[in-house]
C-alpha cells in the first residue's frame, strides 16, 4: 500500500509538471522499504530517463551533510567550540558576537543570501566581504536560514584544518560510509550519469536584475547550479555536493544507528538540541520538524527527512529546477510525501 501511494503521488506529480523526474527511497531501520526511479533526468536538449543509481546536484543539503557532520567531528576532536566566535578562527571575519553555533543554527543574523560573485571583489575576499555585510539581527536572536553562514562555515573548516572542504568530506565522511558515488565537483565521467538542473541559470539572472556577469549559457549538467558556490570553484559549504540515493542512504543509516562512528552518540544529542530563537526551529545543521524529525531540503527539489527515535527515513531526489526554476508545487509535494511515510510506519 506504501509503494503504491507513493508512486501514484510521484507519477501524478510529474503528470502535473511539478519536476521532469524523481528518485525516492525509504529506509525503516536497517531495511529499504522503497526505492524506485521515475520520469527523465533530463528533458532538454534531449529526454534521458531517471534511474536509481542517477547522480544529483544536492544544493543545500551541502549544509547539514557536510559541514554540519564536519563540525561536530572537529567539536568531538577539540579543534572546534561551538560557543567560540567565528572571529577566533577566522580573523577576517569583523562581526563581533556571531559564534559557531549561531551559524550552524542560522541564527547569526546574516542575510539569507546575497550574489557574493557580484559583490566580493574576488574568491580570496568573501569572508572579509561576508564579515562586513550588516546583520539583519542580534546573533541568537532570531532564526533566518542564511545560504552566507555556511559559505563563512565551509572557510572556516578549511582554516582550522588547513584542508580543502572537499577533501574533508571525502576522508571523514564518504570515505568511511562507502559514499562511492558522493563528492563535489564530478569527474566528466559522471556528467551523462547526472539530473540536468536549470537552463543558463535564468533563475539567480532575474533576482540579480539580469547585472552583467560572466553567466553560463545552456543546460548544467554535472556543475554546481547554485552560482555563489560555483564562483568559489564548486566547493562551498552552502552546496556543490553531488550524491546518490543509495549513498543518501548509507549517510541516514549511520546516523540512526546513533552515530555508527561517524559521530558520538554525545554529539548526535548535541546536534539536535534545538537552538532558543524566535523562528523556525533550527537545530545544527538541520531543521527540526514538529515530530522530532531532522530536516532538510535543497533548492534543485532534494530532500532528507530523518526520525532517529523511530530509525525512518525518507530521501526524495528530483530535478524540479530543470529546464527552468519556476516550476510550482514541490512544497506541497514534499508534504504529502512525508505523510504518506511518517504516518503508516
Amino acid at each position: 500500500m506504501l509503494k503504491q501511494k507513493i508512486s501514484r503521488l510521484i507519477e501524478n506529480s510529474i503528470s502535473e509538471k511539478v519536476f521532469p523526474g524523481a528518485v525516492a527511497y525509504v529506509l525503516a531501520d536497517k531495511k529499504v522499504l522503497y526505492h524506485e526511479a521515475f520520469g527523465h533526468r533530463c528533458v532538454k536538449p534531449k529526454k534521458l530517463p531517471m534511474f536509481q543509481t542517477t547522480v544529483f546536484d544536492l544544493a543545500s543539503l551541502t549544509k547539514p551533510i557536510v559541514v554540519g557532520t564536519l563540525c561536530m567531528q572537529l567539536v568531538e576532536r577539540g579543534k572546534l567550540f561551538l560557543d567560540s566566535t567565528v572571529e577566533k578562527y577566522l580573523p577576517e571575519f569583523k562581526q563581533t558576537g556571531v559564534t559557531l553555533k549561531h551559524l550552524l543554527t542560522h541564527t547569526s543574523g546574516l542575510p539569507a543570501w546575497l550574489p557574493v560573485y557580484l559583490r566580493a571583489p574576488s574568491r580570496g575576499n568573501v569572508i572579509s566581504y561576508l564579515g562586513g555585510v550588516p546583520l539583519e539581527s542580534q546573533p541568537g536572536k532570531k532564526t533566518a536560514y542564511s545560504c552566507l553562514g555556511y559559505i563563512v562555515l565551509g572557510a572556516l573548516l578549511e582554516s582550522v584544518t588547513a584542508q580543502s572542504l572537499d577533501k574533508l568530506a571525502q576522508d571523514y565522511i564518504f570515505e568511511p560510509l562507502g559514499m562511492k558515488s558522493t563528492r563535489f565537483n564530478p569527474p566528466q565521467a559522471w556528467r551523462e550519469h547526472c539530473a540536468a538542473t536549470e537552463d543558463s541559470n535564468s533563475f539567480e539572472r532575474r533576482m540579480v536584475g539580469y547585472e552583467r556577469y560572466d553567466w553560463r549559457e545552456g543546460v548544467i549538467i554535472g556543475q554546481v547550479h547554485d552560482e555563489n558556490a560555483h564562483f568559489l570553484g564548486g566547493v562551498s559549504g552552502n552546496a556543490g555536493l553531488f550524491s546518490t540515493s543509495t549513498d543518501l542512504g548509507n549517510f541516514c543509516r549511520t546516523l540512526m544507528d546513533n552515530g555508527g562512528g561517524l559521530l558520538r552518540p554525545a554529539s548526535l544529542c548535541t546536534m539536535q538540541q534545538v537552538a532558543s530563537a524566535e523562528g523556525e526551529r533550527r537545530c545544527i545543521g538541520w531543521a527540526v520538524t514538529d515530530d522530532g524529525c531532522l530536516y532538510h531540503t535543497g533548492f534543485t527539489g532534494t530532500s532528507i527527512r530523518i526520525c532517529l527515535k523511530r530509525k525512518l527515513a525518507a530521501i526524495l531526489l528530483t530535478n524540479r529546477v530543470h529546464p527552468n526554476a519556476d516550476r510550482r508545487g514541490i512544497i506541497e509535494f514534499r508534504k504529502i510525501f512525508h505523510s504518506i511515510i511518517f504516518s503508516c510506519q
